[in-house]
This record gives structure tokens, sequence and C-alpha cells, in this order.
């Protein structure tokens, strides 16, 4: 790093040999003085952007700052001269040098330098955007993704996460030393967590502190679970550390040339504490980066290797950055027809709702993916056109096209947020699954303190919205609904849904669940019978020891969903209610009503 921080400093001398010839033969000393103060001016540029902005060590990293610095050099050098003084103008005479003139083909070379960058960096990629559309090898398809179960589903916010976070925070030794780093999903013995490194607040708090004590974990699944300090590591480098435990310098004084894109913290199944760093490499000069693989590096002892991805541990799960899966997303939805047609006509664009985030999600498969929704190029829309998951792990690209006309990330926000109004409740953080085979967006609801209320469940075709205190509450009302309230309209929970009857005798009940509905066990069924009472009505009668015959909907799963029952034993004790119709009063009291006529005939 400090070599190329010394030669690169030469790029602020006059590169112009005849200035040199001339400056020396006019006064050595003044003209080596000059171009030292002029080397100095090039070390303090050099060190700001070797070592504090860290450039990539490559040829395209030093063309593209070191071509600038070098681009004004020969423009200022060749139209700037230093004046003759009269002490050294017989010098000049008698050597029979000629007069200072401008270096117009050197001013024009620099010109012609700086103008080529420009245009690499800012003409070159609108080239080759068709070329930029390809680059995440984005499969398109109209099947659907697998549904996922319940415990796959994650269902803690970010900001609820880091609320839960900080409390725990409060328990580390000298905690005005310390600040969160940046929070990440993780996978851990396949449980979805929140993860944040604890790292240094400032300079003078790393000077004091020998190491960050560790990091916090937050289930991402069960907003009851407490937030787990970690706290047993000594963490010496952090991203917020100075000088050569500088997480970013340690990876960068080992790989140089490598082209360094972002880092997520990443606990190993036994805990202890690694960062992933993504890299990549560039298709089209300094624009396209192609994900590359990932440098994996230790906390504690700052040991390092690298990897090409795909080829990583198991438990790294963001061996791709988000940014740049967010880049193929964006690249593929806005130019896969060209760049004129991204701006004038737009057939078949369409763009990721988010020019900032890519939310992660836990796949059918087991492996972490970053996925986004995609809408018209309309900022106003609430409706989806597909969406994107790209294997966080493997860079597997697949873009879902069937889901045009599905409410998307806002839209299911905005549903939600009419649901809580009354509460002044809002919905962060959708995120879409699919479950029981129909697309779906999980959204924890939050208060105006960022505290976690409930957990909402959108229907993304008709934006029904079902919710539930809990996870399991909350797939419990959505599984009803999508059984019941949305049966007319052919939606059912999966397509194994069969409608068939089971009878027994009652020998559990429990309690009505959110005032709607009430679970019983029968003899010979080793599944729940779960009953509506705002269908079923008659349910609440129900006791211990009754024969029941029940139509359920068998969803594959551990509850089944009573259309409409049969309570023999009441039956046989008090026989069927029969059905009977209120006659209209009016018609009623025209036939009780005698005219005087009728008076008089009788």
């Amino acid at each position: 790093m400090f070599f190329w921080i010394v030669i690169m400093a030469l790029a602020c001398v006059n590169l112009n040999p005849q200035q040199w010839v001339r400056g020396m033969q006019r006064s050595a000393k003044n003209w080596l003085v000059g171009q030292l103060a002029r080397y100095i001016l090039g070390l303090i540029l050099s060190f700001v952007l070797i070592y504090v902005l860290l450039i990539d060590q490559s040829i395209t990293g030093f063309l593209n700052t070191f071509g600038f610095i070098i681009a004004i050099n020969l423009m200022v050098s060749g139209l700037i001269q230093l004046p003759t003084n009269e002490k050294n103008k017989k010098k000049v005479q008698k050597l029979k040098l000629k007069k200072p003139q401008f270096s117009l083909v050197q001013s024009g070379l620099g010109l012609l330098l700086f103008v080529g960058l420009i245009g690499m960096n800012v003409i070159y990629p609108l080239t080759v955007t068709q070329e930029l559309s390809e680059l995440g090898e984005i499969e398109v398809t109209t099947d659907q993704i697998e549904s996922v179960t319940e415990e796959s589903v994650r269902s803690v916010p970010y900001s609820y996460a880091r609320y839960k976070s900080e409390i725990v925070f409060g328990n580390i030794d000298n905690y005005s030393f310390y600040e969160l780093g940046e929070t990440s999903i993780q996978k851990i013995n396949d449980e979805l967590f929140w993860v944040s490194p604890i790292e240094y607040s400032s300079i003078w708090r790393w000077i004091r502190a020998d190491f960050a004590p560790g990091y916090v974990m937050v289930s991402a699944e069960d907003p009851n679970a407490e937030a787990m300090l970690v706290d047993e590591y000594e963490m010496t480098y952090v991203p917020s550390a100075f000088f050569g435990d500088n997480l970013d310098r340690h990876v960068r004084s080992e790989y140089g040339d490598v082209i360094l894109i972002g880092h997520s913290f990443e606990p190993d199944d036994e805990g202890n504490p690694y960062y992933a760093y993504s890299y990549a490499y560039y298709e089209h000069y300094r624009s396209g980066p192609k994900a590359d693989g990932v440098i994996l590096i230790d906390a504690v002892t700052g040991e390092m290797e690298k990897y090409d991805l795909g080829e990583q541990p198991e438990f790294i799960d963001n061996a791709i950055d988000y940014s740049i899966a967010l880049d193929y997303a964006h690249w593929f939805g806005t130019y896969s027809n060209g760049l004129l047609n991204s701006m004038f006509a737009k057939e078949g664009v369409h763009q990721p709702t988010s020019d900032e985030e890519m939310i992660g999600v836990l796949g059918p498969d087991g492996d972490m993916y970053w996925m986004i929704d995609h809408m018209r190029p309309n900022q106003e829309s609430n409706a989806m056109v597909g969406f994107t998951m790209i294997n966080a792990q493997t860079g597997d690209a697949t873009y879902y096209s069937g889901t045009s006309g599905m409410t998307n990330a806002r839209g299911a926000r905005d549903a939600v947020n009419r649901t809580f109004q009354r509460e002044q409740w809002e919905g962060t953080q959708p995120v879409l699954y699919s479950v029981y085979d129909n697309y779906t967006w999980v959204v924890p609801v939050v208060d105006q303190s960022g505290l976690m209320r409930e957990i909402a469940m959108v229907h993304a075709e008709t934006s029904s919205v079902a919710r539930g205190t809990s996870r399991e509450e909350a797939f419990n009302q959505y599984r009803q609904m999508l059984a019941n309230d949305l049966g007319s309209d052919d939606y059912i929970p999966t397509d194994l849904l069969d409608e068939e009857t089971v009878s027994g005798s009652v020998y559990r009940v429990s309690h009505t669940v959110s005032n709607r509905y009430l679970q019983v066990l029968i003899d010979g069924e080793s599944r729940v019978l779960e009953f509506d009472i705002t269908s079923n009505a008659n349910a609440v009668f129900i006791t211990e020891g009754d024969e029941l015959e029940a139509t359920v909907n068998d969803t594959g799963e551990g509850i089944l969903s009573v259309l409409e029952f049969t309570n023999q034993t009441v039956e046989d004790e008090f026989g069927e209610v029969e059905e009977f119709e209120l006659e209209d009063e009016t018609s009623s009291d025209e036939e009780e009503t005698i005219t005087p006529e009728e008076e008089e005939t009788e």
C-alpha cells in the first residue's frame, strides 16, 4: 500500500521532459525545490486516495483516480510557465534557450485525457446498458415460488430488533465506549436472527478500549424472545476501528487489487464472529460489477481467506452484497429492451420499488435470498408486475412474472395502515412469501414508538388483511380467511385442500381464541377441529362427550377448518331446531282487520 502511495505521488510533478531540461538549465535549485513541493502535494493526495479512501490498486482503479490528477497536471503545466528573472536572462541568452512558450501539445494531451475519462465514466456506461441488463443472468418464469412454513417467516421488523438490541446494549461494561453496528438478517442454526456487532463510538474510545466486546442477537421469528448479548469475544478488526485495525484497511492491505463491494457481520453456528466481505470485478471499465466471491475475516484474530462465489462456508448468508443484487434487478427491469426504449417507448420496462434496499428472506430451500418487487415506471403505483429473488449465497437469480396486478409492498403497507387506522399503528418492512400457495405479504405492525404490536398478513391478489398478536395467531386467521372468507372466490389455502367429513366423541374443548375461534379434539382424530363461531354459532355449546359430525377443509396441516357440523348429542336430547320464517307484520295486520261490512254480515 505504501509503495503505491510513494509511486503515485509522482503524478503531481511536472511530466514534461523538455521543461525539466529547461528548468535545470535555468536554476536547478529553484526547479528542484518547486518539484519537491509538488511531490509533497502528490504524497498528500496519494495518501488520501490509497490509504484513506482505499481505492482498489488495479489498472482501472489508478487510471480512474490518478488519471484526472495527471490530466489536470498536464493542462496546468502546459499553460503556466515560471517567469525568467533578470539574473537568468543572460544565462538563457548564453545557452541560446528559446523564450518560454505555451506547450499546446502538453495541454492538449491533458485535455484529451480529462475528456476521455469523463466519457468513460459518463457516456460509456450508456453504451453497454443491454449488457448490464444481462449481467445478473436473471431467469424469467411464471412459476410460483414454493410455499413456506410458519417457522420460515420473518416476523420481527428491523426497527423493533434495534429497539430490543439497544436495551441489552446497556449491560455492556463501559457501554459509552461503544455503539451498535449495522444490523443484518442472519440464519444461525436454522433460525433467523437480527445480528448487530458492537463497535467503537469514536477514535478516542478506540484508543481507550482494547477491543469490541462482541455482538447482540435478536430473534427475527419470535417477537417475545429476549435479545441476547454475546460478549465473550475480543473483536479487534471491525469497521469502526482505525489504522491497521480498521476492517476495510485490513482487507485492502492483503487484497489490494480486489474490487471490494460491501461487508456483512456473519457469526458461525458456534457463535464465532466473522465478517464476510463481498468482492467483484468490473465487466465494462468501471461499470457493471459482477459478484465474484467473498473474503472471510475473523474479527478476533484478523485471519482472512478468499473464496470464489458458491464455495464459501455454509454459514455465510450474504456472499453477495445487497447493492449488487439491487443493481442486477434495476438493470434487468430497465434496460432489457435497450436504452432508448427505457427513455421513450418503455415497452416492458419495470423498476424495483426501492432504490436503497432489498429484503433478506429465508427461502423454501433454507438459503438466504435478496428479494424485491417490481412495478411499472410510475412511482405512485400500488400494483406489482413481478418480483426478483437472488440467492445471496450462490448468485442464482429469478424474476417471477406471474404476479402482475397483485398488491406490491407499498400497497400492502397501505392496506395494513388502513386496518390499524384507529390505533394509529402502521406496517413496516413488508416481505413477500407464498403461504398456502397464495402470494402473501407478511407485514409487522408497529406503534408510533417503533414497538411491535401485531403481525398482519395481506393477500396479494385481493389486499384482504388477517391479523394477530403472534405469528401463530396471524397464520391461524389467515388460514381461516382463505378457507372461509375468500371461499366464494375460489381461494384455497393449498392445492392439497380437500373437503372431508370427520366424526367422533369430544374429549377436549379449548377456550375461544380472539373471541372467534374454538378448537376441539375428538376421539380417533389426531388433528384439531377449529370452529369459527361467527359462522357456526352453536359451536359455543359443544362440551366434552358430545358426538360430532363435521365437514372440514383439510389443508394438509394439523388444523382442520370446520365448514359445518352436527352435534348428534344435542339433537338426540332436544331434537333438531326447525326452520321458520317471521311473517310480515303488515300482512298479518291486514288479515286481522275486520271491516264494518263484515261486522254487519256477522
